[in-house]
């Protein structure tokens, strides 16, 4: 008897190479792959409208189907009406007790940081603080000069800012589409309208900036994904260095930056000791899944982004439990295989495992 795997996100794309490719691999499983939205999903019906993958055809098929037994849950949620709506029928779905999720996701930035800053990966997570309203932030950049504001919910690198005051204004950077957008104000009243203004559209967090930056003046900083093997074990599956543009803000690949294979990284900048930073590396990143999972629900994969600064300390910037995997494809294509056949092999591993043992997400 085949189980059943369901690929959601927000916008179902069959053309998507990635789902393409684990649907293709999952010939060799007896695993039936269906490929859907929280949209199309009907609580009361328990059904749902997507597309399954043809075993013969070799293609997706728009279908109509019992919500599958496991989840791969690839979806990212916008600040709008559809994903406020999908985030609701999302955790209705994990709440049902026949319903299995590879991963239950993580909580929001500021969530994560009040956790993990009172465990063992402190020493590795820069102080941040929530910002409430204008005249605190201009307080805190009063007081600490340069500091970087993000999202609590944001991804890809959306709506992050630089921020630095200066003798007699403030310069704040973002990064668009087409580069850096710079704008300064030269009076507190005008930086505090801006500030109200983008403060109303999300909730954000203050970071002090850290410096990382090459001899060019490019901001870097390491990727490191971790997954589960058929085992059920966590494992490092594949590291690199970003490199975003010079005088940049950002290392997201979707921002422009680029991968550089750790070896190459290291050949270049031969000065930096390499021996104790790994040392220090391996032992965080044994650690991460560990905490996580203590911390919050179990997961299947993590994307974690970490910050060699100047003086060769090593900083924890960020942690994604729905990573993107274009680390694999610049850097060792030869691992897709094994990268298509991750989910699919977790889930043969978690349908041998009985209801009880598994916790859940309750966020």
């Amino acid at each position: 008897m085949n189980h059943s795997l369901g690929i959601m996100t927000l916008v179902p794309q069959v053309t998507n190479e990635y789902f393409l490719e684990i649907a293709n691999h999952s010939l060799s499983y007896p695993i039936d792959l269906y490929l859907f939205s929280p949209q199309g999903i009907s609580p009361l019906t328990e059904t749902v409208e997507g597309h399954h993958f043809d075993r013969v055809a070799g293609k997706w098929e728009e279908d109509v189907f019992e919500i599958p037994d496991f989840i791969y849950d690839r979806t990212y949620y916008q600040n709008d009406l559809r994903s406020r709506q999908a985030r609701a029928v999302v955790q209705w779905m994990k709440n049902q007790k026949h319903i299995r999720f590879l991963g239950y996701g993580l909580p929001n930035k500021w969530h994560l940081y009040e956790k993990l800053s009172q465990t063992s990966l402190s020493p590795y997570i820069p102080e941040t603080l929530l910002v409430s309203d204008g005249p605190e932030l201009l307080s805190l950049l009063s007081e600490r000069k340069d500091i970087i504001i993000k999202p609590v919910d944001g991804a890809h690198g959306f709506a992050v800012y630089h921020l630095e005051a200066g003798l007699d204004e403030i310069k704040v950077r973002t990064t668009k589409k087409h580069g850096i957008i710079e704008q300064s104000f030269q009076g507190d009243e005008l930086f505090l309208k801006w500030a109200e203004h983008i403060l109303k559209q999300h909730t954000f967090i203050c970071q002090n900036r850290l410096l990382n930056q090459t001899k060019d003046g490019a901001p870097f900083d390491m990727r490191i994904l971790l997954n589960k093997d058929g085992n059920g074990e966590w494992r490092e599956f594949q590291r690199a260095v970003r490199v975003g543009e010079a005088n940049g803000i950002l290392t997201n690949i979707s921002r422009g930056a680029s991968y550089l294979s750790c070896s190459d990284w290291k050949s270049t900048h031969d000065s930096v000791s390499w021996d104790f930073i790994e040392q220090e590396l391996l032992s965080i990143l044994e650690h991460i899944p560990i905490l996580l999972e203590e911390q919050f629900s179990p997961l299947f994969e993590i994307g974690v982004d970490l910050i060699i600064a100047q003086d060769h300390s090593l900083w924890i910037l960020d942690m994604n439990s729905k990573p993107g995997h274009k680390v694999v494809n610049s850097l060792q294509p030869d691992k897709l295989s094994d990268l298509y056949r991750a989910p699919l092999e977790y889930c043969t591993f978690l349908s041998s495992q009985s209801l009880s043992s598994l916790r859940r997400g309750d966020f």
